[in-house]
């Protein structure tokens, strides 16, 4: 389009023009118009309009109410990939219901969240919202030719996809599926809606497969996205299983949607929306629904109701259908986060010319269990090695903010701590970033599956340290004759993990050598060189 000047000029010289025509041309020229409208029937409306003609559907006519902001189903994407979804009555619904329902609904006040300052909105009450018809029908999933939607063989969690006809009724933690051809069985569900189905007290979401007896309860709220319903809770409220029960599965599920997919709830910890909401925010453009105190039924083409998940901090690209790693999660949290791109190097590598440039390393010192007895000795030592130290206590690890401490681990060449939570803000690193890892007596069996694995398929190098038993404050506590200190896999086999826990986890304390550690630094230094 031009300026109005241009457009006020093209007028005009349409006017000079139109005089310099003779009047007989003129008439011929109307009359050919008038003969080539009786022949198509109508007026071509625009340089975009189609010459076909389009017939106008009763349901169509409906009057329909609009929001009057950007309403979170009205998305400019959405229209773009043609996910919309027309907006017609239900089939046992009659046009005159339909007009009464869309006159007596309350005025749509939802907004779209367009900033990760402060983090996707949980909404626990959204207003009925209403889509303009016409749209494309949706496309990403085919709905099955059975009524079985839900998976229960995985060991680590269960899953359920509804694609087709899905309905949402939060307040009763149920999901309907409206099988595209029913049939008379009809099949029920009750699931986990976490990554680890084996923890009793995470909430159960219902999924209910319709038979052609039962009636599907009418849409308040007609969606073109997709959703995820899924549960916090759990082992939550320690950043490990932060990510690895709930994060990264996220990741796993939802991040093939770009961002288009629509969030709900289950007992939801508002620490925890507040805490990763820049995670969130960059998982989903959409409002955060707190699906127990939701009194919508909400109507979507695709639900999912579950978490997927791999492993313990793990993603296996062979068992993703869009090969995704943990590479790609890390990846993705530092682009959330606003951290150095990924061809940027390692700090000291990026100002090797710096002849005054050390290495940095971060080192956690956990505050009630497995601390560093000489902490301060451990940090002596670490200068001594040519360190730059940072010295973070863990509760500043699990502060309710991370956008800054983010940042403070991005500026950092290596992290270093003993096995526990404080070491998952390894995410934050970049890549060839070095993770030291100090593992406590006792639990040498599970320190590489935690920390070692997960940091190398993040693209990190992962150097770790078995204290002897003169490290740990539990010799001075059992004595060398005991089988806590002489035999840890035998206490491991006769008390399971709990008994691990209870002494390994949570009575020990180390003493660091730092003349036994230095080899596993000059490693290190290596690695950051």
């Amino acid at each position: 389009m031009g300026s109005p000047k241009a457009a006020r000029s093209k007028a005009g010289q349409g006017g000079i023009w139109r005089r310099r025509v003779s009047a007989p041309f003129v008439v011929v020229l109307v009359a050919a118009v008038l003969v080539l409208v009786a022949f198509t029937g109508q007026f071509v409306q625009g340089p975009d309009a189609s010459s076909r003609f389009t017939p106008v559907h009763v349901e169509d006519s409906i009057p329909r109410r609009v929001p009057t902001d950007q309403g979170l189903e009205t998305s400019d994407s959405s229209r773009q990939e043609g996910e919309g979804s027309d907006q017609k009555a239900e089939p046992d619904e009659s046009p005159d219901e339909a007009i009464r329902e869309q006159q007596q609904a309350p005025e749509d006040t939802t907004t779209e969240y367009s900033g990760k300052e402060s983090g996707p909105q949980v909404q626990e009450d959204e207003e009925v919202t209403v889509k303009e018809a016409g749209s494309a029908p949706y496309t990403k999933c085919t709905p099955p030719s059975s009524t079985t939607v839900c998976d229960l063989s995985n060991l680590r969690f269960d899953i359920c996809e509804l694609c087709g006809d899905a309905r949402t009724i939060g307040q009763s933690s149920t999901v309907m599926y409206v099988p595209h051809t029913q049939t008379s069985d009809g099949e029920e569900w009750s699931i986990r809606a976490q990554s680890r189905k084996n923890l009793p007290w995470i909430k159960k979401v219902t999924v209910k497969s319709l038979n052609t007896s039962q009636p599907a309860p009418r849409c308040t709220s007609k969606h073109a996205m997709p959703a995820i319903v899924f549960a916090l809770g759990g082992l939550t409220a320690n950043i490990w299983h932060d990510f690895s029960d709930v994060l990264v599965p996220l990741f796993l599920t939802a991040r093939e949607f770009n961002g288009d997919v629509q969030f709900l709830i289950t007992n939801n910890q508002p620490w925890f929306t507040k805490k990763y909401s820049t995670i969130l925010s960059n998982l989903t453009r959409h409002a955060i629904i707190d699906f127990d105190s939701d009194n919508q039924v909400r109507c979507y083409p695709h639900v999912i109701v579950g978490l997927r998940s791999h492993g313990d901090l793990g993603i296996y690209p062979n068992r993703s259908p869009q090969n995704y790693t943990m590479m790609d999660f890390r990846l993705f949290v530092r682009q959330a986060y606003g951290l150095a791109a990924p061809e940027v190097g390692i700090p000291y590598r990026a100002d090797r010319d710096d002849p005054d440039k050390k290495p940095r390393v971060m080192l956690i010192d956990r505050g009630k269990t497995r601390r560093f007895v000489n902490a301060a000795y451990v940090v002596q030592g670490l200068e001594w090695f040519g360190f730059e130290v940072v010295k973070v206590d863990q509760n500043k690890t699990d502060s309710s903010s991370l956008d800054e401490f983010a940042q403070l681990v991005d500026s950092c060449d290596a992290i270093m701590g003993a096995h526990g939570a404080g070491l998952t803000n390894m995410v934050f690193l970049r890549s060839g970033g070095v993770v030291v890892h100090v593992v406590p007596h006792g639990v040498e069996f599970m320190a590489d599956a935690f920390y070692g694995a997960p940091a190398r398929d993040m693209g990190l190098r992962h150097v770790n340290y078995s204290i002897s038993p003169e490290e740990s404050t539990l010799l001075e506590k059992y004595g060398w004759n005991h089988t806590v200190i002489k035999d840890p896999e035998a206490v491991r086999s006769s008390g399971g993990l709990e008994k691990v826990g209870e002494v390994y986890m949570s009575e020990q304390d180390i003493v660091l050598n730092m003349t036994r550690f230095g080899p596993i630094l000059l490693k290190a230094i290596d690695f950051i060189m």
